[in-house]
């Protein structure tokens, strides 16, 4: 049977097959049992190369005989060893990559199949072959065993037959792009890179897919996907490029990311063009503050160094990881959408890095139907093109684009980037519409946007609301992107004025660095029986140590509270945290406790719509605390209309946003007196 009677193609399969030839391929073939054990763009190379249309079963058969016979299994590394020394050479099929020791003026290359030992490496190969030395190459290798040459590293790589194209021809493919319209186009590069085109309709899903390949056509992006599991997040960088290197959760550390001290040997950073972080929740970072701190100099300046030796790189970095979702959005449990991040990277200045935030999401999950079937490129030259691609810069006619005012450097520096690297993938010869431009530009600022949006609730001090957009758009179509503020759930207590039931106001943190604020729901009551004070919930005993001190300045000052001597005596107070989601410590919550004390031994309801924060002293001073705009912005985000903070902390009006200042009324209180004066009816 003929090869398309069984894979039946698509109309744009047909036009694409007709125009470029040998250099796409029919992607169903290429999930065949037969390549399971190669990467996608080897397999794809030996199809594109080795089966013909009319014998194509007949060809398959025999390139997975040749594969069993070649590619050895790892656990039979050792019998492999054994026939180089018994016969003096061996033939397989490996990833061979080769390292210059210029110590001991040696090629050594690296066989995985033959474990750790050294293999010797002409000058002739070398030449013949750069892409050796750039990543290494799949191919056939041929080894010979020749003590006698070199006793102290008897192994020497003599013949080896890449199994991936050379470097491609930009011109020729630039004038293929003038042969589609932008819609086939479009389903082309997908279907290249692995995806079905006919499983994604809608042209926004298509530029998230085409969103997470900008890190292999343009240099030093930083870009972070987060979304729910079986979304592909790595499957595109993973398959398409030898030169991408994907660290899967684990520890990295300043050796293999950067400069192994030791050997002087440079890490992936200056060997790969990509860098995957996957399952980013799960990584730590060895050396710890060394690791991160190099990692976002070199993230703002493509540049590192440790100690004296200091490299330019401009490898592009994605972080892919999990985050829990409700329908199609973001789970609301989230204060930010960095929170799944691990502990040493919640930081504004390490996200602020970070030129775009990719939805994952709205990205569908992968299935069996949303895996190419029809033709495509092959994935070799296609991913050398794409690298290739990195040569060329539409930053200008990306700059030409008027934005609104007051985009930051990094803003700026993130939509060029974001932008040129698009305009390659869906416009590699430069030719597009104003409206092409208008919507690439959209989607980049976009990207750019929410990672704004979460530094303005990781640090809202620093970070002010903004519109990161071409000056012809006034609000950007994400749902996620829609308000800088949450509209708040119903709440009784923004509406009603309730006896005991109070607002505190806390700082979320991930060890010493602070993400976010939350609102701590606390009711007291008043019971007969013995004097005394209760407190349940989750707490620690700083806090614990809070409502006591409260409770003994009340009883100091009772009559300053108006509260009766006998009710005092004869009433306990029992403090309960309604609403936290994890044990809480640290001072803050004093003037909150204070608040619904004096509110239940009075019997008086406290004012709708209020939140508290600050320290009371034993002589009723309201000392200053810190994470104030954390705590106001959560205040905000509750539905609060009013939050009283110290006087002491004035200054920190001025590091509101005018947003937050519109819908909030932030009063300053500098004695318990003053507090409940103000906050009870």
């Amino acid at each position: 049977m003929a090869l398309f009677d069984e894979h039946p193609l698509a109309e744009l399969d047909k036009k694409a097959h007709e125009l470029l030839g040998e250099k796409v391929v029919v992607k169903s073939l290429a999930s065949s049992a037969a390549f399971n054990r190669l990467p996608r763009y080897v397999s794809e190379y030996l199809i594109a190369k080795y089966v013909k249309p009319e014998t194509w079963k007949a060809d398959i058969a025999n390139i997975q005989a040749k594969i069993a016979d070649l590619l050895p299994d790892m656990d039979r590394r050792e019998l492999l060893k054994d026939k180089l020394l018994s016969h003096g050479e061996v033939t397989l099929i490996d990833a061979v990559e080769v390292k210059i020791d210029l110590r001991g003026g040696q090629r050594i290359a690296r066989v995985p199949a033959l474990g750790d030992i050294n293999v010797r490496v002409g000058a002739k190969l070398t030449e013949e072959n750069p892409g050796l030395l750039l990543g290494g190459l799949w191919g056939t290798a041929k080894v010979k065993y020749s003590p006698e040459m070199d006793a102290d590293t008897p192994n020497e790589l003599i013949a080896f037959t890449p199994f991936q194209v050379g470097p491609p021809d930009l011109a020729t493919y630039r004038a293929m792009r003038a042969q589609f319209s932008t819609e086939e186009w479009a389903g082309l590069m997908l279907q290249s890179a692995g995806y079905a085109a006919s499983a994604f309709p809608e042209f926004r899903t298509k530029m998230l897919l085409f969103a997470r390949m900008v890190p292999l056509v343009e240099r030093n992006v930083n870009i972070i996907e987060l979304g729910p599991r079986q979304t592909g997040k790595t499957f595109l960088l993973r398959n398409l490029s030898p030169r991408v290197f994907t660290i899967s959760g684990g520890k990295t550390t300043p050796a293999n990311l950067f400069v192994n001290l030791s050997t002087k040997q440079v890490g992936i950073l200056g060997t790969r063009k990509v860098v995957v972080f996957d399952e980013i929740a799960h990584t730590t970072f060895g050396d710890g503050e060394e690791t991160i701190s190099t990692l976002k100099d070199y993230m703002e300046s493509g540049q590192f160094s440790r100690g004296s030796i200091g490299f330019a790189a401009d490898a592009s970095l994605a972080f892919a990881g999990n985050i829990d979702v409700e329908g199609n959005q973001p789970h609301p449990k989230y204060n930010h959408l960095f929170e799944p991040l691990p502990d040493e990277i919640i930081d504004s200045a390490f996200h602020d890095r970070m030129h775009g935030y990719i939805p994952g999401w709205e990205v569908p999950k992968i299935t069996p139907a949303s895996l190419a079937t029809g033709v495509g490129f092959v994935i070799d030259y296609f991913g050398e093109v794409l690298v290739k691609l990195r040569e060329d810069s539409f930053v200008d006619a990306v700059r030409a684009v008027p934005m609104h005012a007051g985009l930051t450097r990094r803003d700026q520096t993130a939509v060029e980037r974001l932008s040129s690297g698009l305009l390659k993938i869906l416009h590699p010869n430069g030719l597009w519409t104003e409206p092409e431009l208008l919507e690439i530009v959209t989607f980049a600022s976009e990207l750019r946007q929410r990672v704004h949006q979460q530094l303005c609730v990781l640090a809202p001090g620093e970070f002010k609301p903004r519109l990161i957009a071409p000056a012809s758009l006034m609000v950007h179509t994400a749902r996620d992107l829609q308000a800088h503020v949450v509209a708040p759930t119903a709440d009784r207590l923004n509406t009603e004025a309730v006896v005991g039931a109070v607002t505190g106001l806390a700082v979320l943190s991930k060890g010493e660095r602070e993400y976010g604020g939350d609102t701590i729901l606390i009711q007291v009551s008043a019971l007969n029986g013995s004097s005394g004070v209760e407190v349940t919930g989750l707490h620690g005993a700083t806090l614990k140590d809070s409502v006591r001190a409260v409770y003994n300045l009340i009883r100091a000052n009772f009559r300053d509270f108006n509260i009766p001597e006998q009710r005092l005596k004869s009433q306990s107070v029992a403090v309960h945290l309604v609403k936290i989601s994890e044990a809480k410590d640290g001072p803050s919550a004093g003037l909150a406790f204070l608040v619904g004390m004096v509110s239940a031994l009075t019997n008086r309801p406290i004012k709708p719509g209020f939140a508290f924060t600050g320290e009371v002293a034993l002589h009723g001073e309201v000392g200053a605390v810190g994470g104030l705009p954390l705590k106001i912005a959560a205040a905000a985000k509750a539905g609060r209309k009013t939050v009283l903070i110290p006087s002491a902390n004035a200054d920190v009006l001025n590091e509101l946003s005018d947003e937050l200042k519109a819908i909030i009324d932030v009063k300053l209180v500098a004695t318990a007196k003053e507090a409940i004066a103000l906050a009870l009816v």
